[in-house]
């Protein structure tokens, strides 16, 4: 062992002093340490790109969270236990649901259990404001019923037949204000108000008086739902509601928002998810290239190590740790990162929704912990397969 020690270098000396507390390896972590330090610029790229991961990881899974809120954002905020549709209208934003409106009104209302029931009149639209076409979902609402927008950031609900509230965003981004006037399937209306949560990437709500949004469906004796409040302590409501309106179906709102989710949300989970997954295998790529290179260069010392008894358990330790240290840094810059970039999307395009939680982020930890542990498996094998004899003979 001596003279194995006697051939090293004076840096390749200064290494293994530094690990040769124990054949255990007592000196596994400032070893890894100076590992990981020596090459800084190298480190810096294997942090960036693992930042760049966990940014991509959060910000991709942030924006699906976001976008089922918004797609259920309605639905969440509006008081119904239950609703009225159509049979064979499964969601509220997908299908064009028609149900009688006094008749249904009236059954619904007589129904044990049931202590309200509001008819909302839902329709896609498209307005033309400046000069382009803007999706919308329109709400037609009863204003002493509910069923209307829940939070307004200024003015008013709808009162007359001519009033609409508009999202805030949508509003902002077309250069409209409380007062300005605006045309809605060839009929003019006035804002009187601005609603807050009524926008996504995909459409705004638009809301306005029920008998108007069935004047211009040209179906003044329709409507598309009913929203059903029953009492807390009633049972068997839904059993009832189905033996009283055998023309129509009853959802509750966990099957509504589930449908909406699967319908407008399943169509962008998918590819969301595959994002996600090449970012971690590309985080741990260049974890993996660092930590490996590190090693290879290193190839004599770590000979020196094992001729000197230091056991494979406490070299891969070194690696690991060295892999760990990396995708620590980087993971503590990807938050940095995401929160930052929320914010920047929060102000200049605000019908993006990023919704970070602890959540989302124990769930980035644990992969970025899955990419530091794969990122490690090749430097390990190759120290753990060095033979001593044979590093010294090159």
């Amino acid at each position: 062992m001596r003279s194995l020690f006697a051939v090293c270098k004076k840096e390749e000396r200064d290494f293994v002093k530094n690990a040769a507390g124990s054949r255990d390896g007592a000196g596994v972590v400032p070893l890894a340490r100076r590992n990981l330090l020596r090459d800084r610029t190298r480190l810096l790229i294997s942090v960036s790109g693992v930042a760049l991961s966990v940014f991509l990881v959060l910000l991709l899974g942030g924006f699906e969270k976001g976008m089922f809120r918004q797609i259920t954002a309605y639905l969440d905020n509006t008081p119904a236990d239950y609703y009225v549709a159509q049979v064979g209208v499964e969601n509220l934003q997908g299908s064009t649901s028609i149900i009688p409106r006094e008749d249904t009104l009236q059954r619904a209302r007589e129904v044990e259990g049931v202590i309200s029931a509001a008819p909302v009149l839902a329709q896609h639209s498209v307005i033309e404001l400046d000069g382009e076409k803007v999706p919308t979902f329109m709400i037609g609402y009863e204003p002493t019923e509910g069923g209307g927008p829940w939070k307004l950031s200024r003015g008013r609900g709808v009162e007359a037949a001519d009033d609409v509230v508009l999202d805030r965003v949508l509003a902002r981004r077309h250069g409209l204000d409380l007062g300005d006037e605006l045309e809605i399937m060839g009929r003019s209306f006035r804002v009187v108000g601005l609603s807050d949560e009524t926008t996504s990437w995909m459409l705004s709500l638009v809301f306005m008086r029920h008998d108007t949004a069935a004047a211009l469906r040209q179906a003044p004796e329709a409507t598309s739902f009913v929203l059903i409040g029953v009492d807390p302590g009633s049972e068997g409501v839904l059993d009832r509601l189905h033996g009283a309106l055998p023309n129509a179906d009853v959802l509750t709102r966990q099957e509504l928002a589930a449908n909406d989710i699967a319908y407008l949300g399943g169509i962008f989970a998918a590819p969301l998810q595959v994002m996600v997954f090449i970012s971690l295998a590309v985080g741990a790529l260049l974890v993996g290239l660092t930590i490996y290179s590190a090693t290879v260069e290193r190839v004599r010392e770590y000979g020196v190590l094992k001729a000197m008894g230091m056991r494979n358990r406490a070299l891969y330790a070194i690696v690991i740790r060295q892999a760990l240290g990396a995708t620590t840094l980087g993971f503590l810059g990807g938050i940095v990162l995401v929160v930052t970039a929320g914010r920047v999307i929060e102000t200049q395009w605000p019908q993006f929704l990023v919704v970070v939680g602890w959540s989302s982020i124990l769930s980035a930890a644990g992969g970025a912990l899955a990419m530091a542990l794969i990122a490690a498996v090749l430097p390990a094998r190759y120290v753990g397969s060095l033979d001593p004899a044979q590093v010294f003979r090159r």
